[in-house]
């Protein structure tokens, strides 16, 4: 009974996940384009259920994390992270987030391999778990992304606090366009950002699935900070004077905004996170 029990929560968990592998692994956004370090994150977009907040996080907390931690101990992910959507309303469709990262796509494909709930969790009832769960929370949406650049301080990020996430609509066929902007107009700034004390990283990411020019977004950048007080504090003038110091400023704005259209920039906090090799 309890392997059966087990299996079915496998399955149900499994789901969401491996639909992204099932409907077609999509081609990078940008090809040719690959990362010195590959990095695939799902994204998945919860909403708590009214007045179950606290009772979302605790699972996430107390249950879940250790569910991620048996992924990353067997080698299936390298990290997961849950974020709160800060300066959201109750008609906004998510107020929580969840990332898990991977190393390597294949492990998309059976992201739960071998791991047996009931083992993990001890006494815990898993349907209870999984019941409790959907009370709390319904998940709204999903997204595949690929890491495509970052800048980070040598060592990585570190310990940070604060996600600016910008999402980055751009006309089909002006893929390469945009990327050469980000690489090589914004990814200096952001390196004289990070150099100057006002974040601690930057990365691009680009949509794998769900893909298309027709959706809201195609990439996202992200700004990473370590506390609160470093969140609007950039120079961009003397930034972009030292990244590009020949270059005319109105014309590298000018790029940019031909580039890509900014839909929407949100604020994530980091609620808490596990990562292989802590």
């Amino acid at each position: 009974m309890m392997n059966t029990m087990c299996n079915n929560f496998k399955k149900t968990v499994l789901l969401c996940t491996t639909l992204v592998f099932i409907l077609g692994f999509a081609p990078l956004t940008m090809q040719g384009q690959v990362s010195p370090s590959p990095l695939f994150g799902l994204v998945e977009f919860m909403k708590t259920t009214p007045g179950n907040e606290g009772n979302y996080v605790e699972l996430e907390l107390n249950t879940w994390k250790k569910l991620h931690q048996a992924r990353i101990d067997k080698g299936l992910i390298v990290g997961w992270y849950l974020y709160k959507v800060h300066y959201t309303a109750s008609d906004d469709p998510y107020n929580y987030v969840t990332v898990t990262l991977f190393s390597d796509k294949n492990k998309l494909e059976n992201p739960w391999a071998d791991i047996d709930p009931a083992e993990v969790l001890g006494d815990i009832d898993v349907d209870k778990v999984f019941e409790e769960t959907m009370k709390t929370r319904k998940m709204v949406g999903s997204n595949l992304m690929n890491r495509m650049e970052f800048v980070f301080p040598e060592g990585g990020p570190g310990d940070f606090k604060y996600l600016q996430l910008d999402y980055m609509k751009v006309k089909q066929g002006h893929d390469s366009e945009y990327y050469n902007t980000e690489v090589e107009v914004w990814k200096p700034i952001h390196n004289e950002f990070i150099k100057a004390g006002s974040r601690v990283g930057w990365s691009l990411w680009g949509r794998v699935f769900p893909s298309g020019y027709g959706l809201d977004f195609q990439y996202v950048t992200v700004n990473y900070f370590s506390n609160f007080a470093q969140i609007g504090t950039a120079n961009y003038n003397d930034a972009t004077s030292k990244a590009h110091p020949n270059e005319d400023v109105s014309k590298l704005m000018e790029q940019t905004n031909n580039s890509r259209l900014l839909v929407k920039s949100e604020l994530w906090e980091v609620i808490d996170r596990v990562m292989a090799n802590q």
